[in-house]
C-alpha cells in the first residue's frame, strides 16, 4: 500500500479527557513508530481527536477533510487487505466503518483500548477511489470522518490449463450441482456479523512451494474462466493440513469443483478454505484451535495432482491469504497514548 499526502498539525489539543489517538497500519519498509511492538506501521496520523460538543480536532490530514487540507488517500492493490488501527483513550468507545456499500467491522484487542477494522479489496475490485467512512462513537458523542482507499490493478499473470472434457464442459446434472454448492457458500459468507473468534496472528496450513497462483487469470481448454481466489502450495499426498487460526468449521463436505473441502468461519466475516483434501478430519459445527490437524492433501475435485488450495474471504472479497500472515492480523501490540 503506497501513502500519498503530507503531515501537518493543523489544530490543537482541546481535552486530554477526550482525545482519541489513530494511527493507520500498512505494509511498509517503515519502521514502527506509532508503538506498536513488532509491527510495520506508519505513523500518518498521529493526531489527538476531540469526540464530543467541542467537535473532533485533527493534527493530520487523513481527519482533515473540510479544513483546507486534501483528505489522505491509501493505494491498495487488487487481493490486498488494509487494517486501520485506532488507540482510544475511553474504553467504551465503539467504532464501525463502510466503504464501497460493505460494513467494516472493528473490534477490540486485549488492551481494550486498542480498535481494528480490516478492509478487504477484492482481487478483481473496480479500480478507483472510494470513501471510507468511520463513525466513532463515546458517552461524548459521536464523529464520522472520512478515508480514502483507491484500488490500483494487480496485473495478474495469465493461466492456461488443459483438463478432461467432463471436468470442463459440464452436463445439466453436474451444472445443477456445482449452482447449488454455490449458492450454499454464498450464504455462509453473508454471515459477517459473527463475533471474531481469534486471537493470535495467523499461521499458514503447511509448508511447501507456493505456487503464486493467486488471482491469476485461468483460461481452461481454451475457455476464458474465473480468476483462481486462493493460492496453491504443493506437498505430498497425506500431508498434515492446520487450521490457520481458530473458528468455526461452517463446511465439511466434498463439492465438484473443490473436492473435499473445508471452511473456517474466524468472526467478522473473515473465513479461510481448504480445499482438494483426500480426507476431512473435523464435521461441520466443531470449533477448532491454530494449528489443529483438520485433514490431509489430496487432489480431491478439479485438480491435476496433489496440493492444498488455501483461499480466504474477507466482508465477500476474495484476498490473497497469505495477507493475513503479512500483516500479522489479530496480534497483541503495545498501547498508544497521546503525548
Amino acid at each position: 500500500m503506497v501513502l500519498d499526502g503530507m503531515l501537518n498539525t493543523i489544530c490543537q489539543r482541546r481535552s486530554p479527557s477526550l482525545e482519541l489517538l489513530t494511527c493507520l497500519s500498512v505494509r511498509s519498509a517503515v519502521p514502527a513508530q506509532c508503538g506498536f511492538a513488532g509491527r510495520t506501521v506508519l505513523n500518518i496520523l498521529h493526531v489527538a481527536v476531540v469526540v464530543g460538543a467541542s467537535g473532533l480536532c485533527a493534527a493530520s490530514p487523513l481527519l482533515a477533510e473540510g479544513v483546507g487540507v486534501a483528505p489522505t488517500v491509501f493505494r491498495a492493490t487488487q487481493g490486498e487487505i488494509v487494517e486501520i488501527v485506532l488507540s482510544v483513550s475511553d474504553r467504551s468507545t465503539t467504532v464501525t466503518g463502510t466503504w464501497r456499500g460493505t460494513n467494516v467491522p472493528f473490534f477490540s484487542l486485549s488492551d481494550s483500548t486498542t480498535m481494528v477494522g480490516l478492509v478487504g479489496a477484492d482481487l478483481a475490485s473496480k479500480l478507483g477511489k472510494d470513501a471510507l467512512n468511520v463513525t466513532m462513537t463515546s458517552p461524548q458523542g459521536t464523529e464520522t470522518r472520512r478515508f480514502f482507499i483507491e484500488v490500483v490493478d494487480a496485473s495478474f499473470p495469465v493461466q492456461r490449463l488443459t483438463l478432461p472434457n467432463n471436468m470442463v464442459d459440464l452436463d445439466v446434472a453436474i451444472l445443477k450441482r456445482v449452482r447449488k454448492e454455490a449458492k450454499h457458500l454464498r450464504s455462509i459468507f453473508a454471515h459477517t456479523r459473527v463475533p471474531r473468534a481469534w486471537t493470535d496472528s495467523f499461521v499458514a496450513p503447511l509448508d511447501g512451494k507456493i505456487s503464486g497462483a493467486f488471482g491469476r487469470r485461468r483460461f481452461i481448454n481454451g475457455q476464458k474462466k474465473n480468476p483462481h481466489t486462493g493460492e496453491d502450495i504443493s506437498a505430498p499426498q497425506g500431508a498434515q493440513v492446520q487450521a490457520s487460526n481458530r473458528g468455526i468449521v461452517r463446511l465439511a463436505t466434498e463439492q465438484f469443483f473443490s473436492g473435499k473441502s473445508i471452511l473456517i468461519d474466524h468472526g467478522l466475516g473473515l473465513f479461510t478454505m481448504y480445499f482438494h483434501l483426500s480426507e476431512m478430519l473435523v464435521n461441520e459445527g466443531d470449533t477448532v484451535d491454530r494449528g489443529a490437524v483438520i485433514g490431509l492433501v489430496g487432489s480431491t475435485g478439479r485438480a491435476t495432482g496433489p496440493h492444498l488450495h488455501w483461499g480466504a474471504r474477507l466482508n465477500n472479497a476474495r484476498v490473497d491469504p497469505y495477507e493475513l500472515i503479512r500483516m500479522n492480523v489479530g496480534s497483541s501490540r503495545t498501547n498508544v497514548r497521546a503525548q
